[in-house]
């Protein structure tokens, strides 16, 4: 979408060969960069080599997150725990660190934080996934008191369930168990969140859009 808007877009991600596909449909407008977001040295010296025609970059969508385990807390592994600390947390303050300077340099910068409906509810099973979320959604309004005045816009955009590859992950590739995380309600689409990135993205500059939740229209919520 953003792209066929006259964007380049850069393309960070741990699967090389799916990110090659992207640079090779895009031709010249997707710069695949692989690495993992949770190695901040990898990602700055590769951040710092980007070519010329992708060097300057005005906008930042932080999308790495993942939920690993189910059940109650002390069902979930340390090893669980720390990829999802390390990932939704860490990985997502080392991206904004490393491209902050050209956001603010570019005079126009505005940075997406995806987060949850899971940020803002309390539910069974959420525990370290929704909390790994609710920083999220502080961190960034935060750090929106520290980019007032440097023409960065931050928003927040929190999506309910969604049919992505996370639930697949969630389930340790169980492709049918994933399944029946939607079986329930017509989920929303990764399309959906995506019109809703880029909504907030082409808002005149004076106006900042703080926060966007959407959720399927049969989805409850559950404080239980």
């Amino acid at each position: 979408m953003l792209i066929a808007q006259g964007c380049k877009v850069i393309g960070i991600g741990r699967r090389k060969e799916r990110l090659e596909q992207l640079a090779d449909e895009f031709h010249g407008n997707f710069h695949a960069l692989d690495c993992d977001v949770r190695d901040s040295l990898v990602l700055n010296r590769k951040l710092n080599e980007l070519p010329d025609e992708f060097a300057a970059v005005s906008k930042l969508v932080n999308g790495a997150g993942l939920l690993q385990g189910q059940g109650t807390l002390l069902d979930v592994s340390d090893e669980q725990i720390s990829t999802m600390l390390d990932t939704n947390i860490h990985g997502l303050i080392n991206v904004t660190r490393a491209v902050l300077p050209k956001l603010i340099a570019s005079g126009h910068g505005h940075v997406v934080n995806l987060t949850s409906i899971g940020a803002h509810v309390h539910y069974q099973g959420g525990h370290v996934y929704a909390a790994s979320k609710a920083f999220v959604d502080h961190f960034g309004r935060c750090l929106r008191t520290e980019l007032v005045g440097r023409r960065v816009r931050l928003t927040s955009i929190a999506p309910g369930k969604t049919r992505t590859e996370f639930a697949l992950v969630q389930c340790a590739g169980d492709q049918a168990r994933a399944d029946r995380v939607y079986s329930s309600l017509t989920p929303l689409e990764a399309d959906d969140v995506a019109r809703a990135v880029l909504w907030a993205l082409q808002q005149p500059e004076h106006v900042n859009i703080n926060l966007i939740e959407l959720m399927p229209a049969d989805q409850e919520l559950s404080y239980r």
